[in-house]
């Protein structure tokens, strides 16, 4: 049918992006769970059985799973010279976590801020999400759909583009496309999202996330093993954000980046709102 509501959401097969997929269920005719994939993603059949779930659960609904590779976008926008040579500072010692010149103290904010430019290039979680929030606006408008969301919620700190001052930015760049961009999770407890969907039947633990990430049942999730960021998420993120003053220039720098470089994608991949 012609009028048909469509909503396309980012998924990992993760309880956060299957919790946003379950939210929108009443809202919409068709649902197409699109995931965005580039090397070093792992498992990317694990989703498998929790779209079973959500037909099962939802038989009436047009359910449509997609995965859209963005490598060819990701290569074209990260900063792999300036990421590589981060890593090797660390990785050799030569730099180390901003609390040993808090604020620069010691060296001067000069220096202070240069290492933290250096730092925050290894931002591995932002880059990757920059280029699947392009291929994403390509998917949209290929697939006629002006309605997205994500399973984004404020427990992810360390990937820059689940910020709200980002998420801000965002809504007004994919509006500009006549794309409405919303993430029903962003405020929403771990604990409620858990209950929601075992009661719902989508999933047999109301603790599902937390047993799938200590491995103690199988994972509905596609695994990233990108050293890239592991790198950044364990040790490179914690060396940038240490108090209150790095979080907010934190912040700024990713507002920043994620306009800037949403702009210069944008231009690459010659897309006309």
């Amino acid at each position: 049918m012609s009028d048909k509501k469509k909503v396309a959401v980012m998924f990992s097969g993760g309880t956060d992006s299957t919790y946003a997929a379950w939210s929108q269920m009443s809202h919409y005719d068709e649902i197409r769970l699109v995931t965005f994939t580039r090397h070093g993603l792992k498992k990317l059949q694990n989703p498998e059985g929790i779209i079973e779930r959500l037909r099962k659960v939802f038989p009436d609904k047009e359910i449509i799973y997609d995965q859209v590779s963005n490598e060819d976008i990701y290569q074209k926008m990260t900063p792999h010279e300036e990421k590589w040579e981060t890593h090797q500072l660390v990785l050799s010692q030569e730099i180390g976590p901003l609390w040993e010149d808090s604020h620069g103290q010691c060296s001067g904010r000069e220096a202070y801020d240069a290492k933290k430019v250096t730092l925050f290039m290894a931002n591995e979680c932002l880059q990757c999400k920059i280029a699947m929030h392009l291929a994403a606006i390509k998917y949209c408008r290929e697939n006629n759909i002006a309605h997205l969301c994500d399973g984004g919620n404020v427990e992810q700190l360390d990937d820059g583009s689940q910020l709200e001052e980002v998420k801000a930015i965002a809504r007004e760049i994919f509006g500009r496309f006549g794309i409405r961009y919303f993430s029903p999770v962003l405020h929403v407890s771990a604990e409620e999202r858990g209950r929601t969907l075992f009661e719902a039947g989508i999933t047999d633990h109301l603790d599902h996330k937390q047993l799938e990430k200590a491995h103690q049942i199988p994972s509905s999730q596609i695994q990233c093993t990108v050293p890239s960021s592991v790198l950044w998420t364990v040790c490179i993120f914690p060396w940038l954000v240490y108090d209150g003053q790095s979080c907010s220039e934190y912040v700024e720098m990713c507002c920043n980046y994620y306009r800037y470089e949403m702009e210069r994608g944008i231009e690459i991949m010659d897309l006309k709102p």
